[in-house]
């Protein structure tokens, strides 16, 4: 359960009282037990933390705001990813989101370090397949076949437009900070949501690698189950070279279950020519024991050959865990 703290702040010179602001503490832990097994490797039995094979990376953070009027509010997000399974934080301390900005009826402006409005469009293509997880393939080993994209951005301008008529749409602007090479990011999103659809066109331009990438989504939820889908090319250098990539998921509830399985694949072409090929499928279920507290197993398998038709990546991962969000 989430847990709200109410903060009043008072001016120490006038004893005015501020706007009153409210911070929310919230987490989630994510651990599993299974194998990993791999090209030219022994097979490991560990445990996992849930970014590694499980539903999502561990985390905690704030989340706060205060109302300042008119419509207009002032908002923070500070959020930290850390493995569960050895208690280690990762970097950087707040690598999930450090942002602070405004909204109000002209929409959202974020300033600081958060996910992409991109990587909102390619989360879209895989809410069906495999829960959005370490065991979605097409985000975990078929799409990284070519090249892959950044899920977040450091010094970020984000701006979301309000939702008109089922439309939305944002932006991004990354500064590369750095006056002796070309390296910021830009990155936008436009969808339209209606009832159980909700399709969306994401683009983003990576001047660091050199590389655009551009994503168009979908997903349908049909009552007893739900579908994702999405297609993404990537138009890298001459020595990287260009991607197709497609994914496909669906999602069956059924009382406290859910059962999920996603596939995706993907070619990469250099001066025309096919350099790799990948494939990948995903399947899971979990069972939820209370609003907060979920059970899960998963399997992922991916492959990944050259042009020759050589295999250089074969994985296979499954694991069987708990999630418990607060």
């Amino acid at each position: 359960m989430k847990k709200s703290l109410i903060a009043l702040a008072v001016l120490a010179a006038s004893g005015a009282a501020l706007a009153q602001s409210s911070v929310t503490l919230y987490g989630r832990i994510d651990t599993s037990i299974g194998s990993i097994d791999e090209l030219g490797k022994d097979s490991v039995t560990k445990m996992f933390n849930g970014g590694e094979a499980g539903l999502t990376t561990s985390r905690w953070g704030f989340v706060g705001s205060e109302d300042l009027g008119g419509g207009l509010k002032a908002m923070f997000k500070l959020e930290n990813r850390f493995d569960s399974d050895d208690g280690e934080s990762q970097t950087p301390f707040f690598k999930g989101e450090s942002t602070v900005g405004l909204s109000g009826g002209f929409g959202s402006l974020k300033l600081g370090r958060s996910t992409t409005v991109y990587d909102d469009v390619i989360a879209l293509s895989s809410s069906s397949s495999v829960f959005d997880s370490a065991f979605t393939p097409a985000t975990n080993g078929v799409y990284k076949s070519g090249g892959d994209y950044s899920s977040r951005f450091d010094n970020k301008i984000a701006y979301e437009m309000p939702a008109m008529g089922g439309i939305y749409a944002g932006l991004n602007y990354a500064m590369d900070e750095d006056a002796t090479a070309k390296k910021d990011m830009f990155g936008f999103k436009v969808g339209y949501k209606a009832g159980a659809l909700n399709v969306a066109l994401g683009y983003q331009d990576e001047k660091g690698i050199d590389t655009t990438f551009t994503a168009l989504s979908g997903s349908y939820n049909f009552g007893m189950a739900s579908l994702s889908a999405g297609y993404v090319s990537r138009s890298g250098t001459a020595t990287t070279g260009d991607d197709d990539e497609y994914t496909i998921g669906v999602n069956v509830p059924f009382g406290a279950f859910n059962v999920s399985a996603g596939y995706a694949a993907s070619k990469t072409k250099v001066a025309g020519a096919t350099s790799a090929e990948a494939s990948g499928f995903g399947l899971g279920a979990t069972y939820s024991l209370s609003k907060r507290t979920r059970l899960y197993a998963g399997y992922r398998a991916h492959e990944i050959e050259n042009g020759a038709g050589v295999t250089t990546t074969d994985t296979t991962v499954y694991a069987v865990g708990v999630r418990h969000d607060f």
